[in-house]
């Protein structure tokens, strides 16, 4: 099932997160500053925290973690865990229970062909999603 509506559930992660930085600031510079100022706080409907290079995001009961770390051209970062938590929290995917084996084997065609790229940081690939 989840290999079905997996791009599905990217592309709403991913607008998710962006609907939250453009309300927090619509530009990029001033988006890291104020990150770095306005560690947690309620921004229009999102309760935001900002913990390391880790952000957590709550609307309406949905769970959105990621890392925001703007070393390469993929800002936004996730482990599998992260996307399960925005998975299992948002209603309109109606799934219940996730195996993180499973997300693992609908990511992995992803990475395959680009549309997700993995973390590398000193030669050593880690399990970090890119996008």
């Amino acid at each position: 099932m989840i290999n079905l509506i997996i791009r599905e559930i990217l592309n709403d992660y991913v607008a998710f997160i962006n609907d939250f930085k453009h309300q927090f600031s619509p530009n990029m510079e001033e988006f890291e500053q104020r990150s770095s100022r306005n560690r947690s706080g309620n921004i229009g409907e999102f309760k935001y925290q900002f913990h390391g290079a880790g952000c957590r995001l709550e609307k309406d009961a949905i769970v959105c973690e990621f890392d925001y770390m703007p070393t390469n051209e993929y800002p936004i970062k996730f482990s599998i865990w992260k996307i399960n938590e925005f998975i299992l929290t948002n209603n309109t995917y109606s799934i219940n229970k996730l195996e993180l084996s499973e997300l693992y084997e609908a990511l992995h065609p992803l990475v395959e062909n680009g549309t997700l790229v993995k973390l590398v940081l000193d030669h050593v690939v880690w399990e970090v999603y890119q996008i």
